[in-house]
């Protein structure tokens, strides 16, 4: 299976999620801020158009495909892959591994709606996560030193991101160097809210309840055998 893929002039990582986990274990304990950030077509197609962009989803640490259509159109659908990316199995894993390892959270978007909304969704699907601080830019008087300082108050572990792109970008290339993190995950404002207004975290929650349902009954028909 290839581990890049050239989409559009970007090379971007085509990991399992078993072995993205492997890195994701490394960064969770790193000195330095890794980045991760979900990748979606729209995402593609404006790099395409913005240099620091293009720049910026170039250097992550790790790249996430975020839609079976990017594999099919690197000629990489494979069935696991594809699986993966629909099912989102990344994300779930990665909340798994934070919370095993009790690592805190900061929550970082455009809109106070759009922070309230990724806010209300880990309390209801992870509810041992801990959440330490939140911020909507659309709150921000001043220039953005005021929401890197903001930020290193909390000492985060993790930087839930949902700005929407390029913008997500260019606040990343600008103060990576100044957030005192361990993991910057950019889910992107697709996780916010699609064009329609709706949010996929929906679909997101009804996936978790889903899993954890067959989880259960998996381990019933275990302990009647």
């Amino acid at each position: 299976m290839l581990k890049k893929l050239d989409i559009l002039g970007l090379e971007l990582d085509n990991y399992t999620v078993r072995e993205a986990m492997f890195n994701v274990e490394t960064y969770l304990n790193n000195d330095v801020m890794n980045t991760v950030e979900t990748i979606s077509m729209r995402m593609i197609e404006q790099a395409g158009g913005d240099e620091v962009m293009h720049n910026c989803l170039q250097e992550l640490d790790l790249a996430v495909i975020g839609e079976k259509e990017i594999l099919t159109a690197a000629g990489a659908a494979s069935t696991q892959r594809i699986r993966e990316t629909v099912e989102n199995e990344f994300f779930l894993e990665f909340m798994k591994r934070l919370i095993r390892n009790k690592k805190t959270v900061y929550l970082l978007g455009q809109t106070a709606d759009a922070v309230e909304r990724l806010y209300s969704f880990l309390q209801d699907e992870y509810e041992k996560v801990k959440i330490v601080g939140q911020y909507a830019m659309e709150t921000c008087i001043g220039d953005l030193d005021a929401v890197v300082n903001a930020i290193n108050m909390e000492t985060p572990d993790v930087i839930f991101s949902v700005l929407p792109s390029p913008y997500q970008e260019h606040f990343l290339e600008d103060n990576r160097g100044k957030l005192s993190a361990r993991v910057w995950y950019g889910l992107g404002e697709h996780y916010a809210a699609d064009e329609k207004g709706h949010s996929p975290l929906r679909w997101m929650r009804r996936n978790i309840r889903r899993k954890k349902l067959t989880n259960r009954l998996n381990e019933y028909n275990n302990n009647e055998k």
